[in-house]
């Protein structure tokens, strides 16, 4: 069996499995332009790229789509809360853990096109490009049919799984847990830098008051703040209040 035929009932199968209507060519494509990563796109022919357009369209319009059918879900479900409250929901909603965290249950990963480099990079499990390719397929949907059917999928396969204190952005919920539990917020820093300028990795450390409770490691410092604060609510949560002072 070619590579591409194989890529095509992957994409077939993968399709059912999100519910679109049955094996539709122009869904596949679709698909399969969600599912290609901008440093796959942007190889020579040479190098395995089937010629076709990156994500980032359908990413860019997914956004939009995902936001309007996010907040139309909290402002139903919640008719007592005020914007003050409904904003932050949302946000945590559709931010970029809560995407991923989903893109993981639904084996995205497996069916993404990557550049050599950012697949050897482990570019598969970045939080970032797992977000937004979810993104890129949520506006496949509403492409292919319509806003209420990509609004059901959203509800289906996103907000059926995914809740909000589970979507917080780990810095936000660190900042949160630690206002609370310790009376002051988390301060970070950059302890590392590895790598060529195009590849570099971040080591960040993050500390309450005089206690260093977290490290993590990315492609970006916001990334690596995000894996340290997110090693440090598992710390915290579990330390006895004598561990931190």
């Amino acid at each position: 069996m070619s590579r591409d035929l194989a890529r095509r009932r992957a994409l077939r199968q993968f399709g059912r499995k999100l519910g679109l209507k049955e094996a539709a060519q122009a869904e596949c494509s679709l698909l399969d332009i969600a599912l290609t990563h901008d440093s796959y796109a942007a190889q020579p022919a040479g190098a395995g790229s089937l010629g076709h357009p990156s994500n980032e369209r359908l990413e860019f319009l997914g956004d939009a789509v995902l936001g309007a059918a996010v907040a139309h879900a909290v402002f139903s479900r919640h008719p007592d809360k005020a914007e003050g409250k409904l904003s932050p929901l949302r946000a945590s909603l559709v931010s970029r853990p809560a995407l991923a965290q989903t893109a993981r249950r639904l084996g995205i990963a497996t069916l993404l096109l990557l550049g050599k480099g950012e697949r050897a990079a482990g570019g598969a499990e970045r939080p970032s490009i797992l977000a937004g390719a979810f993104e890129a397929i949520v506006g496949a949907v509403y492409l292919c049919e319509g806003f209420e059917a990509a609004r059901r999928f959203v509800e289906r396969e996103h907000l059926a799984h995914v809740k909000p204190a589970q979507a917080l952005d780990p810095k936000t919920a660190l900042q949160e847990y630690s206002q609370a539990k310790f009376k002051q917020a988390p301060h970070y820093a950059v302890t590392a830098q590895n790598g060529p300028p195009h590849e570099r990795t971040f080591t960040v450390t993050v500390a309450i008051g005089a206690d260093v409770v977290g490290s993590g490691n990315g492609a970006t410092k916001k990334e690596a703040e995000a894996a340290a604060a997110r090693q440090a609510l598992q710390k915290v949560r579990a330390a006895r209040p004598p561990d931190l002072r």
